[in-house]
């Protein structure tokens, strides 16, 4: 990720600050407006467990004294919130009233309020044309993500964008750090993903001969640290909690395959057919290294089943616009200022969606966290392709529109069924 002539200091803040079009902020304000009636549509109530949604309601940051003892829960990395979303939760709940009945709309509306706010942020920081922008915009928030559950994937996906807009404008090492460790302790597997991305942003620095290239780095490891302690220090709480690992990998396994049978499965899965499954064709596993080892052929054709689930949802997440991205990535060399945002974006892909496909299998939501720093990098790529290569704008254009299409067409399907996206 060495620079470019056309990068400019300070996060190489985009030089065309003046398309700033009020379209553009007439559009933020819609959004907000008719995403916050679709939700208030649907039930007030957290769903229980075993959704994943359910960390809302049993987030508890509450200090008590009972028994002779003072207790606080604070929150595993491997509960379906980690850590910051039940933090966002367990402090939302202390600072404003709530109720079994409305819980949920207040912690869905904040996660679409800070989904579609920082992806708007994030346009505006990596597109440069006042269109571009109005036509990234349009693509991030008619996609329905903002309508997904559990909403730990869009506080995710919001602070993965503010680390990048803080990258992009210079922010202070510390600030920016602390974006990209709270998005890393989002889910126990971004932890990896936050650290790379800093590593990457290190090497990048000193390749521009920065003093203290290191230093957004140390300052995420420190961050993470901070927030991983408490879970060391506290009596009965551990930062990681139980390995979710083996469940989601019996779990999806015993998905897959129960549907290939031809006699003998009911259409449901229940805690008693996957313990059958685990002792007959796992027997002796106790982890998921253990069945990877001792059993790699059955890990194959899970891997196989996974890739099968996996590509048709990345097509539906991505749309037509994984064309254009496909283009700023093959013409890469080309881009004067986003290069390295778009290796952030790589990588972060790799070390969020690869896991979900060795474990479980990819699912729509998980390409949420993503998906802006996609649209905008596709879009602000392929103008500044545009310069060279004529055809950019052309397949920018056509990829844009269409994408439009498509996802209005199934803009009522991601919020009716935003559980199961």
């Amino acid at each position: 990720m060495a620079s470019n002539k056309g990068e400019t200091s300070l996060g190489d803040a985009p030089r065309e600050e003046h398309g700033y079009p009020l379209i553009l902020v007439a559009l933020l304000v819609a959004s907000l407006i008719i995403s916050a009636a679709f939700l208030l549509r649907d039930s007030g109530v957290v769903p229980g467990h075993p959704m994943d949604q359910s960390f809302a309601s049993a987030a508890d940051l509450s200090i008590r004294h009972t028994g002779g003892h003072w207790t606080f829960q604070y929150p595993s990395l491997q509960s379906s919130g980690g850590i910051t979303s039940t933090l966002i939760a367990g402090v939302y709940k202390l600072i404003i009233p709530t109720s079994k009945a409305t819980l949920n709309w207040h912690i869905r509306i904040l996660a679409m309020v800070m989904y579609l706010g920082s992806s708007w942020w994030l346009v505006r920081s990596l597109v440069a044309s006042a269109s571009g922008r109005i036509l990234a915009y349009l693509v991030i928030c008619i996609s329905g993500f903002q309508f997904l559950q559990p909403s730990s994937d869009l506080f995710a996906g919001a602070f993965f964008s503010l680390a990048l807009i803080g990258l992009r404008r210079g922010w202070p090492p510390v600030l920016t750090a602390l974006l990209l460790a709270v998005f890393g302790l989002t889910k126990v597997e971004m932890i990896a993903a936050a650290v790379v991305i800093a590593v990457l942003w290190g090497i990048r620095e000193h390749h521009l001969g920065r003093r203290h290239p290191a230093q957004l780095t140390w300052f995420t490891c420190g961050w993470l640290l901070l927030f991983l302690a408490p879970g060391l220090l506290l009596q009965g709480a551990s930062p990681a909690g139980a390995d979710r690992s083996m469940l989601a990998f019996i779990t999806a396994y015993t998905d897959f395959f129960s549907r290939h049978q031809f006699g003998g499965f009911h259409g449901t899965i229940d805690i008693a057919t996957m313990k059958s499954v685990r002792e007959t064709q796992f027997p002796g596993a106790k982890n998921l290294l253990d069945i990877i080892t001792r059993y790699p052929g059955l890990y194959a054709d899970f891997l196989g089943m996974s890739t099968a689930r996996s590509l048709p949802n990345l097509i539906h997440a991505g749309k037509l616009m994984l064309i254009p991205l496909g283009l700023v990535i093959v013409q890469n060399q080309r881009l004067s200022s986003l290069r390295p945002y778009l290796f952030i974006l790589l990588a972060a892909s790799a070390f969020t969606l690869i896991p979900a496909w060795l474990i479980i299998f990819v699912k729509i939501r998980y390409v949420a966290k993503l998906f802006p720093a996609i649209v905008a990098i596709a879009v602000g790529g392929c103008i500044e392709l545009s310069a060279t290569n004529r055809l950019a704008t052309r397949i920018l254009w056509a990829c844009g529109l269409g994408t439009l299409l498509w996802e209005a067409w199934f803009l009522q399907d991601m919020w009716q069924y935003s559980h199961f996206r």
